[in-house]
């Protein structure tokens, strides 16, 4: 099949196919640019992280942002009414179906452990994404690179290591970790974002691509299969957000998702604020969530989680960075120039959830 049909194969009878809108070959404006880690050893990570490691591994810390107090006697859970989630939980969550293997969404998503800035075990969630080469991992930026205090100096994550179909419950090695441990080789992230400012935490610019290496000559993407990234820039969708909290109530152990109706958002950007991104009240967040894939009724990529709160009802909530074209096209382009990013652009209508897509 060509690539062009293969494209076309990806949108349902659901969707409606428009001819791009006029002027749409004007050239874009110019992108802030990406940055890129020195290189890594995948092998080194996949040594450190042995079982027991990847089991005591914290929520990573999220960029720095104003708590909201919460008051005495208060609503910890979503209420009922905005659980949208089949057999939720009060934050909206159910889990996954095991064995994850089974789902091509379960399998593209895993657990992603790293040492911070400080040099402290933790877990963020990513995903497979599709590619040219079949190395990439999509997360959020502030699992890969960030301060280890006030006042110090921005460092990138070290000993990156993806479990794809991560199952911290199974009882054998082989069942925790079914396709094996992937040691990163490198990382990339959209140049603005710093690791320092408390702008960060609403930054559209919180995204990720993270390469691994390769396992006796085969790529990940080989292994598991791979989310289709889809150009947008928030706005109305149901979603299916998955991932790996793991914060209490939660621990990491365990595969789950949240059945949601996002609204735009606003966040930082180069030049001021942008209503760029995906709002939930439907999921809270809750830490080593970051980085999970936000995916459309279709199964393609529409963003990833970065930000949001867990604490009372009126403030509990969820955010995600949509795959916007100047802060995750600046990254993807730089780590797979020759993937189907550009190919695929999708638009939120607030008419029965349907979404027009449009491909070139």
């Amino acid at each position: 099949m060509s690539r062009r049909s293969t494209l076309l194969a990806l949108v349902t009878v659901t969707t409606a196919l428009v001819a791009p809108p006029a002027g749409a070959a004007a050239a874009p404006p110019p992108a802030p640019g990406a940055e890129v880690s020195p290189e890594m050893d995948p092998q080194r990570a996949i040594d450190y992280w042995t079982a027991r490691k990847q089991s005591r591994a914290d929520a990573t810390d999220l960029p720095e942002n104003v708590i909201t107090p919460r008051s005495a006697g208060a609503s910890t859970s979503v209420p009922s009414g905005r659980r949208l989630t089949p057999g939720a939980d009060v934050n909206g969550y159910s889990p996954m179906r095991r064995p994850y293997r089974q789902a091509q969404t379960s399998r593209a998503t895993g657990r992603l452990f790293f040492l911070d800035a400080g040099g402290h075990r933790r877990s963020c969630s990513g995903a497979v994404l599709r590619s040219a080469r079949g190395l990439l991992v999509v997360t959020a930026a502030h699992c890969v690179y960030g301060v280890a205090a006030r006042g110090a100096q921005a460092r990138w994550s070290q000993h990156l290591a993806f479990v794809p179909a991560y199952d911290g419950r199974a009882k054998t090695l082989n069942e925790r970790a079914p396709y094996g441990v992937w040691g990163a080789r490198r990382v990339w992230k959209p140049r603005p974002f710093t690791g320092v400012t408390p702008y960060d935490w609403d930054s559209v610019y919180d995204l990720a691509l993270v390469e691994v290496g390769r396992r006796g000559g085969a790529t990940l993407q080989g292994q598991v299969g791979g989310l289709t990234p889809v150009r947008n820039e928030g706005g109305r969708h149901t979603v299916s957000s998955i991932g790996y909290p793991s914060d209490a109530p939660y621990d990491g152990s365990r595969q789950l998702w949240c059945l949601a109706r996002t609204r735009s958002w606003p966040g930082h950007a180069l030049g001021g604020t942008t209503g760029g991104r995906l709002r939930t009240d439907n999921c809270h967040l809750y830490g080593g969530n970051s980085g999970g894939p936000w995916l459309d009724g279709d199964g393609l990529l529409l963003g990833v989680l970065t930000s949001g709160a867990g604490d009372e009802d009126g403030f509990g909530y969820a955010v995600a960075n949509p795959l916007g074209r100047e802060s995750f096209g600046a990254v993807v382009r730089r780590a797979d120039p020759h993937g189907v990013y550009d190919a695929l652009s999708v638009e939120g209508s607030g008419a029965g959830g349907r979404a027009t897509a449009t491909v070139t």
